[in-house]
C-alpha cells in the first residue's frame, strides 16, 4: 500500500477527510472533544479537509465497512449493521442503494468493491485515523523506554490531536466495534499521562498551563492515581506546595474509603517530593538535613571491639543495617550509640535522626508506636498536618523520605522490639542504632551487642579522665565499689571533681559504710538509683503475671542475699512451681536485673543487689521513688 493523507476517521463520528492535505491549510487540530462540524463549512484536520458524513445509514455502512478495512464485510454483517436483527424486506436493495450514495460521495473509482459475498473498502497505509493513531502510540512508547522525553511529547500531541470525540460516536450498539473502542480510549488517557510525564520531565516554562488540564483529568478520573499525581508535582513545581498536599490528601481519603487501599509508589514519591521541597523552579528545597545527636560523651573509654563491631553492621550494603545495644541499667548504652553514631557522621550524608524512646524514664510512659512515628516525620520537615493517623502509613512514608538518602538513626531506651519495627528504614543506605535493657531478640535481622560491666582499668581510666584525679589505678577500692558501671563512675568522678578536698580513699570509705552504695551513687541528675528505679517500676506496674512475679523475686533475691539463684532453688524457697519461678528470672534478664552466667544460673549485677536489698525492706505495695527505709525488714511474702 501507498502511504497517503488521512481519507477516514473513526476517533469521533465517522467521517471522511478530502485526501492529501493542502499546504498552508488552517488545521482544526486543537479543536476539543465534541466540537461539531458545520455542514455548510467542512473543517480540517491535519490540512485534510474534514467531510461530515451527514446521513446516520451512510455514517453506520461506513464505520461497518472500515471496522474490517481491507477485509470482504458480508452483506448479512452489513444489514445487521444497518437495521438490527429485524431487516425490511426491501434490506437488500436499500443496502445496494446506500452503497451507490458512499461511492457517490468517496467519488474514487476502485475504492469500494463488490465481491461475491459483500464489500471491500480499500484502505491504504496512513489513510485511517485508527491506524495512524495507533502506530503514534507504539512510537510514544518506545520512545519513553528509551527516555526521549521530547519525542514522547510529539508523538502523544499528535496522537491526541487526531481524537475528535468518543470513537464510533453516535452509532447504534449493532454496529460492533465495543472492545476497539475500549482499548482506543484507554489508549487515549494512556497518551495523556505519558504526555504529561514528558512534560514534567522536560519542564518547560509551561508547567503552569498543565494544572487545569491536569485539573480537569483528576476530577474525570477520581481513581487513575497517574493524574493526581502529575497534578501534585505541577502545582509543587509552580510554587502551590499546599494545593499540591491537598490533592494528596483528598486521593489518599477516597482510595482509604471506597478501595481500602493506599495510594501506590509513584504518588508516594511524588508526595516525598512535595513533603521536601525538592524538585521547586527557584531550586530552594524544603528539605532540612536533621542533625540530632546530642554530644559525644566528653569521656569515653573501652569498648573498642564493639564500636568497629557496630561500624561494620552500619557500613552494609545488603540492607539498613541495625544494631541494638543492650545492656544494664548505667551499663553505657546510651554513651556508646552517641560514641559510634559522632564517628560515622561522614558516612552518613542524610544526617541523623535521635528519638528516646523512654521507655525507662522516671514518670514518663514508653512512645507509643503513633507518637514515634509522628516525631521522626515531623523532624524530616513534614507538617503535623500531614502525618498519616494510621501507624502503617506513617511507617510508610517515613520508609519513603529515607530510601534516597544516608540517614542514621539513633533509637534510645527502647521497650521492645514492636515498638522499634515500624520506625526502621528499609533503604540500603541508612543504619539505626538502638539501645535498650532487653536484647530485642524479636526484631529480626539485628546485630545484637549486649555490654558487661567496664574492666578494672578501663574503670580506673574513666574515673581518671572525668575526676582530674590521676592516682586512682585500676586496684582502687572505688572500682569495685562501683561495680564497674559508667554511670556510678561518673557519679563518683562527679562527686570528686566537685570537692578537692575529697580524697578518692575517703570517698571508698564512705561508700564502703554506707547502709546502701546508691545513696551516695546519685548527683545532680545522674543517678544508679534512679534508673533502677524505672525498671522495677514497670515491672511492677505492669498488669503481666510474669512481671509480677519478676518484682516479687528481685524482692525475695535481696531479701535472702543470694549470691545467684536457679530455678529450682528459687521455687523450694518461695513455695512456687518452678515453671512460673523461671519464668520470672527470665524475664528480670530480659530487663538486664540479672544476668544468666550459665544455663539456668542467674546472678544479680553488683550495684542490682543492693537495689535488691532496698526493695526487699520496704512493703510489697510499695512504688519505687517514694520516700523509703533503707533498713532491712520482713522478707516479702510468698506468692
Amino acid at each position: 500500500m501507498t502511504r497517503r493523507g488521512l481519507r477516514f476517521g473513526l476517533l469521533g463520528t465517522p467521517v471522511l477527510y478530502g485526501g492529501e492535505p493542502s499546504p498552508g491549510e488552517p488545521s482544526s487540530d486543537g479543536a476539543g472533544p465534541g466540537d461539531a462540524v458545520p455542514p455548510h463549512a467542512p473543517c480540517t484536520r491535519g490540512g485534510a479537509p474534514v467531510l461530515p458524513v451527514t446521513s446516520p445509514k451512510l455514517r453506520t455502512l461506513l464505520a461497518a465497512l472500515l471496522l474490517d478495512a481491507g477485509r470482504v464485510v458480508s452483506v448479512e454483517v452489513l444489514k445487521d449493521a444497518l437495521w438490527g436483527g429485524e431487516p425490511p424486506v426491501s434490506a437488500l436493495p436499500s443496502l445496494h442503494n446506500h452503497v451507490a450514495r458512499l461511492r457517490r460521495l468517496l467519488d474514487e473509482p476502485g475504492r469500494l468493491l463488490t465481491v461475491p459475498t459483500g464489500y471491500v473498502l480499500r484502505v491504504d497505509d496512513g489513510e485511517l485515523d485508527v491506524r495512524v493513531f495507533d502506530a503514534h502510540v507504539s512510537a510514544a512508547r518506545a520512545a519513553r523506554a528509551e527516555g526521549d522525553w521530547e519525542r514522547v511529547r510529539g508523538e502523544c500531541r499528535a496522537a491526541l490531536g487526531l481524537w475528535r470525540g468518543s470513537p464510533l460516536g453516535g452509532l447504534a450498539p449493532e454496529v460492533g466495534g465495543y472492545a476497539l473502542v475500549r482499548r482506543l480510549e484507554e489508549a487515549r488517557l494512556l497518551l495523556h499521562e505519558w504526555r504529561y510525564d514528558a512534560e514534567l520531565a522536560l519542564d518547560d516554562d509551561g508547567l503552569a498551563d498543565l494544572v487545569p488540564e491536569l485539573s480537569a483529568l483528576a476530577a474525570e478520573h477520581p481513581l487513575r492515581e497517574a493524574y493526581h499525581r502529575q497534578l501534585m508535582l505541577a502545582l509543587h513545581r509552580t510554587g502551590r506546595q499546599a494545593e499540591a498536599l491537598v490533592v494528596h490528601r483528598d486521593l489518599r481519603a477516597r482510595l482509604a474509603d471506597e478501595l481500602g487501599v493506599e495510594p501506590g509508589k509513584p504518588v508516594r514519591e511524588a508526595h516525598v517530593e512535595v513533603l521536601r521541597g525538592s524538585g521547586t523552579r527557584d531550586g530552594a528545597s524544603r528539605w532540612v538535613r536533621p542533625a540530632q545527636l546530642p554530644p559525644a560523651p566528653a569521656h569515653f573509654v573501652g569498648r573498642a571491639d564493639v564500636r568497629e563491631g557496630i561500624a561494620r553492621v552500619l557500613s552494609g550494603t545488603a540492607g539498613a543495617g541495625v544494631a541494638v545495644v543492650s545492656g544494664t541499667a548505667g551499663v553505657g548504652k546510651s554513651a556508646l550509640a552517641l560514641r559510634v553514631a559522632h564517628a560515622l557522621e561522614e558516612r552518613f550524608s542524610g544526617g541523623q535522626l535521635h528519638l528516646n524512646l523512654r521507655a525507662t524514664k522516671p514518670g514518663s510512659a514508653p512512645l507509643t508506636v503513633e507518637e514515634a512515628l509522628a516525631s521522626l516525620l515531623r523532624d524530616l520537615g513534614v507538617p503535623s498536618g500531614d502525618v498519616p493517623g494510621h501507624p502503617d502509613a506513617a511507617s510508610a512514608l517515613l520508609r519513603s523520605l529515607l530510601a534516597p538518602t544516608r540517614t542514621l538513626l539513633v533509637l534510645d531506651d527502647a521497650a521492645s522490639a514492636a515498638q522499634v519495627r515500624p520506625l526502621l528504614p528499609a533503604g540500603p543506605g541508612c543504619g539505626v542504632v538502638v539501645t535498650s535493657r532487653s536484647p530485642l531478640t524479636a526484631l529480626d535481622g539485628a546485630a545484637r551487642f549486649p555490654l558487661r560491666p567496664l574492666s578494672d582499668e578501663e574503670s580506673a581510666a574513666l574515673l581518671r579522665a572525668a575526676s582530674g584525679r590521676d592516682d586512682i589505678t585500676a586496684r582502687h577500692p572505688l572500682v569495685a565499689l562501683t561495680g564497674r558501671l559508667p554511670l556510678a563512675l561518673r557519679v563518683v568522678a562527679a562527686r570528686l571533681a566537685a570537692r578537692r578536698a575529697l580524697t578518692p580513699d575517703a570517698l571508698a570509705t564512705q561508700l564502703a559504710a554506707a547502709d546502701s552504695r546508691l545513696d551516695l551513687l546519685d548527683y545532680d541528675d545522674l543517678g544508679v538509683r534512679r534508673s533502677l528505679d524505672a525498671a522495677f517500676g514497670a515491672l511492677t506496674a505492669s498488669d503481666r503475671r510474669t512481671d509480677q512475679d519478676a518484682a516479687l523475686v528481685l524482692r525475695h533475691i535481696g531479701a535472702l542475699g543470694l549470691p545467684f539463684c536457679d530455678a529450682p532453688s528459687l521455687a523450694r524457697l518461695t513455695g512456687v512451681d518452678a515453671a512460673r519461678a523461671e519464668a520470672a528470672l527470665e524475664r528480670l534478664a530480659d530487663v538486664a536485673l540479672l544476668e544468666e552466667t550459665a544455663y539456668g544460673r542467674f546472678e544479680p549485677y553488683d550495684l542490682v543487689r543492693d537495689y535488691a536489698r532496698e526493695r526487699a525492706a520496704e512493703p510489697c505495695g510499695h512504688s519505687p521513688g517514694g520516700v523509703t527505709s533503707r533498713r532491712r525488714s520482713t522478707p516479702p511474702p510468698p506468692w
